[in-house]
């Protein structure tokens, strides 16, 4: 926080294109180009890792329970059945339940694993480590005999068909983030150094070549987060909702039902892993480096020629430095063409896909809450006009199940909604002020 607090000061302009140069040599630079002023982000009660494991773990495991009944339901309430059991527990292939409810433990039982350690105090921070490695790799191996018990009993059964449509994902998970055991583990996991209580750091930095490489670190964060809360929806979705269907031999089920329920544990993982794995306070630290980051808007030179801005306002526009920091409309020439910078500060790369893309969508995240807000209510929603028109008892059941269970992901990303639009309106408010106010101080 010194940092941030030393760094920070309240927005000015001139009115005017004109550029502030802010070279990292140790001057002052919050007198040549002053930096964002941040809103300091409220602190509330959040979930730890292991209790949103906990909950993803149970969501799906009950999940992939209701998908069970829809398949292998029985009619016991009609009146002349001789059936006494609302499920025919003896079809069920009782190695793919121990593989699925294995498979979606992994991560809590590994969170809270590494998270005992919290209970040895004596522990030095290498015991710590040491710790933290013998479960990573006795847990990975321990795991994948279980893992690899199930699936040798399963051959044994079927065919390699069953058996490949069982290892695919994991195949996947291969592909896609290589060879690396703790992405498999954790949902979310904290890169070394660049962490502090389990979110990515910030600094308050006026240094152009600083705040660049922060953004790049924070983007390649963001981008593993992303890659997991994907693959993790996925995944579990895939597992919970299209297993048992395809292990499901001369049984006749309502297909179309079976597969509107994988749908919707789809899109409740999505939501969940979002509201778990992109938190508001994480949101906040990306949003407060893209103030710094800013973004350059690519101007249209025939626009600039018909206004009369001939070659002589080209010539006389200022080349982009890499060391510079440049205030709000400042203009400037790069490769060619002329950019007019966006923000209250910009040390973007002029034409950067990247450094455009990273400032839109974290300039303002409550945006990004807002959808999923919509989302998660459009999920709410139709589950209870589609549980309207159901009749039968275990589709009342599951789409039950699944509309309850998403309260909790609706009010967590609601919340988060709510709190992001108030911070960053009163901060807007507060720019524009500061911004207004800022002539007559001079």
């Amino acid at each position: 926080m010194g940092a941030e607090t030393q760094n920070e000061s309240s927005f000015r302009s001139d009115g005017v294109s004109v550029r502030k140069s802010s070279a990292c040599d140790g001057s002052n630079n919050a007198d040549v180009a002053p930096m964002p002023k941040h809103i300091p982000f409220p602190e509330f009660s959040g979930s730890s890792e292991v209790i949103n494991e906990l909950v993803m773990f149970l969501f799906i495991t009950f999940a992939a329970a209701m998908q069970f009944i829809n398949i292998y339901r029985t009619l016991w309430w009609l009146p002349e059945s001789n059936i006494k059991h609302t499920v025919n527990i003896h079809l069920i292939e009782p190695y793919l339940v121990a593989f699925i409810v294995l498979l979606m433990s992994r991560r809590f039982i590994y969170c809270f694993l590494i998270h005992g350690q919290d209970l040895l105090q004596n522990f030095s921070s290498k015991h710590r480590r040491i710790y933290r490695v013998l479960v990573k790799y006795s847990f990975s191996c321990g795991l994948a005999g279980l893992l690899g018990f199930c699936i040798f009993k399963i051959y044994v059964k079927n065919s390699f068909i069953p058996v490949f449509l069982l290892i695919y994902p994991l195949i996947i998970y291969v592909l896609v983030f290589g060879f690396q055991i703790e992405p498999f583990l954790r949902s979310s996991y904290e890169v070394e150094g660049a962490y502090f209580n389990g979110m990515p750091l910030h600094c308050c930095s006026s240094c152009p070549d600083t705040i660049r490489h922060e953004i790049d670190v924070l983007k390649n964060d963001f981008n593993i987060r992303f890659k997991q809360i994907v693959f993790t929806s996925m995944f579990n979705a895939y597992y919970a909702g299209l297993v048992p269907c395809f292990f499901a031999v001369s049984i006749y089920y309502n297909v179309l039902w079976a597969y509107q329920h994988a749908f919707y544990v789809w899109l409740s993982c999505l939501t969940m892993a979002v509201a778990f794995g992109l938190p508001s306070k994480y949101s906040d630290i990306l949003h407060r480096a893209s103030l710094h980051l800013g973004h350059w808007w690519r101007m249209d030179m025939r626009a600039i020629g018909g206004c009369g801005g001939g070659s002589g306002s080209s010539s006389s526009t200022v080349v982009w430095k890499a060391n510079n920091v440049w205030t709000q409309s400042s203009v400037t020439k790069y490769n060619g063409d002329l950019y007019t910078s966006v923000g209250p500060v910009t040390v973007a790369l002029p034409g950067n896909s990247t450094h455009s893309r990273f400032y839109k969508l974290f300039r303002n995240p409550s945006i990004i809450y807002m959808t999923l807000t919509g989302l998660q209510a459009a999920i709410v929603l139709s589950g209870i006009i589609v549980l309207f028109y159901a009749v039968e008892w275990h589709f009342v059941l599951s789409l039950s199940f699944v509309t309850l269970t998403n309260q909790f992901t609706f009010f967590k990303i609601m919340r988060d909604y709510l709190v992001t639009k108030r911070i960053y309106t009163a901060e807007t408010a507060i720019a524009e002020q500061s911004k207004a106010n800022a002539p007559s101080n001079n």
